[in-house]
């Protein structure tokens, strides 16, 4: 009976510190939207997705989509193995695109964008 006693206290304990530290670490202190992921993350959507391949056919060189509201910067990652995103340019009201350097048709599979709201 002890040591059940023991474990709830030491269980009490435990979730008395790990909550506040998990609420903390998931509060958002901003006001603009903002997401990265694999879907729409309370963010943008993406569409008309085009890729322009290099004077090399089995590379990219570029690669070009719209947003569905404005955004400050963004960035693309096309190979989930990379670390490397490729920063993107704004070419006109929500029209993005971004240079990419050796990157081959055949390693590419994946396409995150990450945005960031002005």
């Amino acid at each position: 009976m002890r040591n059940l006693i023991k474990l709830f206290a030491f269980l009490l304990f435990l979730g008395a510190i790990l909550f506040p530290v998990s609420a903390f670490a998931s509060s958002s202190s901003g006001t603009e939207i903002s997401g990265e992921g694999a879907a729409q993350i309370s963010g943008w959507s993406i569409s008309n997705i085009h890729y322009e391949l290099s004077d090399d056919p089995s590379f990219i060189a570029s690669v070009a989509f719209d947003l569905d509201a404005p955004a400050g910067r963004v960035a693309v990652k096309l190979i989930s193995s990379e670390t490397d995103f490729y920063q993107c340019t704004n070419a006109g009201a929500y029209h993005w695109e971004c240079g990419v350097q050796d990157v081959k048709v055949s390693s590419m599979d994946e396409f995150r964008v990450i945005a960031v709201g002005d």
